[in-house]
């Protein structure tokens, strides 16, 4: 585990960090690259509490549903469980070989006529 340097004990801690790393990173977004404004988050590691940088508040959210996503069903001996950079590493690795690979066969719930994705009805329990 990583040497701990400092603990961030109040919400004023909190908020001169979150400061410090927004102006260290010039108020870019290190996940969409857009400019931070409005609600900023100071991501932070939930395994470990350790800090990593500042977030619009947009991609700090859509980080924790895909971890969540990740981790949702699945059996603790699945990659996504046990290695999660490297069954993100293969997601982006498998969309880009069928990006450049299409099948030529269409899922029914894709209208031709419009290119999108129709809405799917599911069965109330």
């Amino acid at each position: 585990m990583a040497k701990v340097i400092k603990q961030l004990k109040s919400t004023a801690d909190v908020s001169n960090h979150r400061r410090a790393k927004a102006i260290q990173q010039k108020y870019k977004c290190p996940i969409c690259k857009g400019t931070l404004s409005g609600k900023i988050t100071l991501d932070h590691c939930h395994s470990t509490g350790h800090t990593r940088s500042t977030l619009c508040d947009s991609c700090n959210m859509s980080e924790g549903k895909v971890k969540a996503g990740i981790l949702y069903m699945t059996p603790k001996t699945n990659l996504g469980y046990t290695d999660k950079i490297q069954w993100l590493k293969n997601l982006v690795k498998y969309w880009e070989y069928h990006e450049k690979n299409p099948s030529g066969i269409i899922h029914p719930t894709f209208d031709l006529k419009t290119g999108k994705q129709k809405p799917v009805k599911r069965k109330r329990k």
